[in-house]
């Protein structure tokens, strides 16, 4: 149980720093640099020929990646909310 407790603990704490990370200007510039870079890459494909398939497959990783980023922050956070829920669980 302590071991559990204490990995729920982690998980709360790193939702926490990644809150205030996503508050700070570092977080900032990074989560509008991931919209800025799908939108690029969104604008670049509607340029490239349709036959280009390397092209349009470096788009696609292009437009993903910053997704994917977003993606484990947001993961991150939700963890958070779990290890909370379950700590509190615990207490009851």
């Amino acid at each position: 149980m302590i071991d559990e407790t204490e990995l729920l603990i982690a998980e709360a704490r790193l939702g926490i720093q990644t809150k205030q990370f996503l508050k700070s200007p570092v977080g900032k510039f990074i989560a509008g640099r991931a919209l800025k870079a799908k939108e690029e890459a969104f604008e670049a494909w509607i340029n490239i020929e349709p036959c280009d398939e390397d092209a349009i497959r470096e788009l696609q990783f292009r437009a993903r990646l910053p997704q994917i980023v977003v993606a484990w922050l947001d993961e991150a956070i939700n963890q958070a909310k779990h290890a909370e829920e379950t700590l509190n669980e615990f207490r009851e």
